[in-house]
């Protein structure tokens, strides 16, 4: 229970509310904080006065229709698609029956934000996702690029400080919400146009390497197809009904479900089968670990921790920490040049969809729930990477799944995997480029960081 006190000028201003959670808020102090700096070094301007006419909106609420081919289709971003660090297997509203689609389109340098359900969540759209849609869920805040940089706004609402004020505005019973009329009548810090610009500058440059690093691993993920001659698939995994014959596979554990042989899967294997090198994984210097189910004990401080899912976020961050008393803590710790692929979940979310480990994860405690994959050369786990991320390693790896509440992979079978291994010089160029890529990745992750420590260093002055 938290304990406070207001004045009636407060309640008042604030639409006359009265529930306790609002003015004991961290928005409210942070609000307190900013006024009582106003005037002495840095004025306050209104959200909303620094935006292009009607410039902080939410996308249309008309019936969305969804298609499967890609050429008809535009990828539909949800509030939890667009912290993601790629949009592969999003929903597609098509691109000539969806009604209201010039509302939902989004454009580079807007700032997102997630307006309902999980408040605050905050994307800079880059340019990989310019022209892209976006939910209802989404509001869009557009600058007025003559009086704020976009960048900068970017960095003080996503910053600790801009996200209290955001959800200091949430209301509703059931489903948290907010409004953009809200959001337009926040405060904003103006700095020294000098510092300003730096931190737009940085956001920028985070956003153009996030964009370098999708499209080099896009073109990792074709020269593969390419290489082993995947193209055009029958069969998509939503597919209901497939005929075909197969034999028995003994090194796939005498499974007789067909999943394991026909339909989706069958357009890797018939590919598999015909590619002139074919290797198991383990013998070509691979190795899968998957640790035992365990008892976190969680800690106010010690081994960061993440879920199977945070970290495929475009910047992830440990949502808590395990003990330092935790045993047998090194299983479970994520080390840099890892290959790390999820090992449960639906057939069409993120099961088998792999990740290389970086700086960031370094060190980082994850559940059982993630498969360590990982090899004495850092650019053999990029290849591997950049299999298992394409439709063709999609196919091969979910093979391995089994169970039709929440799939999971058979983890000792799946290390058993038989994956193409093509000659040096093409292994070794795609692994560099995924390793590459990543690395992109993480600059950008640090140089938004950097953003955020000039912020609140001006903050504090």
């Amino acid at each position: 229970m938290k304990v406070s006190e207001t004045f009636s000028s407060s309640i008042n201003e604030n639409s006359i509310r009265l529930d306790g959670k609002f003015h004991a808020s961290e928005g409210m102090k942070s609000l307190d904080e900013l006024r009582k700096k106003s005037g002495k070094r840095n004025k306050l301007d209104r959200i909303g006065s620094l935006c292009i006419p009607n410039g902080i909106f939410i996308g249309g609420r008309s019936r969305r229709v969804y298609v499967k081919d890609a050429s008809r289709g535009i990828p539909f971003l949800s509030s939890s698609d667009m912290l993601m660090t790629s949009f592969e297997g999003v929903n597609l509203v098509s691109k000539t029956i969806q009604t209201d689609l010039k509302y939902l389109i989004l454009k580079k340098g807007w700032v997102l934000i997630s307006r309902s359900g999980t408040i605050g969540n905050m994307a800079y759209v880059r340019d990989d996702m310019d022209g892209l849609a976006g939910s209802e869920h989404i509001m869009r805040v557009v600058a007025d690029e003559n009086k704020i940089l976009p960048g900068y706004l970017y960095t003080f609402l996503s910053s600790p400080m801009g996200q209290s004020l955001v959800k200091l505005g949430t209301f509703g019973s059931v489903i948290d919400t907010i409004s953009p009329e809200f959001i337009s009548n926040l405060p904003i810090p103006r700095l020294e146009y000098k510092v300003e610009e730096h931190i737009h500058e940085l956001i920028e440059r985070a956003s153009d390497l996030r964009t370098q690093a999708n499209v080099i691993l896009e073109k990792a993920k074709t020269d593969i197809e390419q290489h082993i001659g995947f193209d055009d698939p029958k069969h998509s995994l939503d597919h209901s009904f497939s005929i075909g014959k197969a034999k028995i596979d003994p090194n796939f554990g005498m499974r007789l479900d067909a999943f394991g042989y026909i339909g989706y899967v069958e357009d890797a294997l018939k590919v598999l089968k015909k590619y002139p090198n074919v290797v198991r994984a383990q013998d070509v210097g691979y190795e899968f670990f998957n640790p035992p189910i365990f008892k976190r004990m969680f800690a106010d401080s010690g081994y960061p921790y993440m879920s199977a899912v945070n970290f495929y976020n475009l910047h992830p961050r440990p949502e808590r920490y395990l003990s330092r008393f935790q045993p047998d803590i090194e299983k479970y710790l994520i080390r840099k040049g890892m290959v790390i692929v999820q090992n449960a979940g639906q057939r069409y979310g993120l099961i088998t969809k792999p990740l290389l480990v970086t700086e960031t994860l370094d060190g980082v405690a994850v559940t059982s729930d993630v498969v360590r994959i990982s090899h004495n050369d850092p650019i053999e786990n990029g290849y591997m990477c950049g299999l298992l991320s394409t439709n063709f390693g999609r196919r091969l790896a979910l093979r391995y799944s089994y169970g039709t509440s929440i799939p999971r992979l058979d983890v000792p079978k799946f290390s058993n995997i038989k994956i193409p291994f093509p000659e040096d010089k093409f292994r070794k160029r795609i692994g560099k480029a995924v390793v590459d890529a990543y690395e992109k990745r993480e600059q950008a992750n640090i140089l938004e960081d950097r953003a955020q420590d000039i912020l609140a260093k001006a903050l504090q002055t």
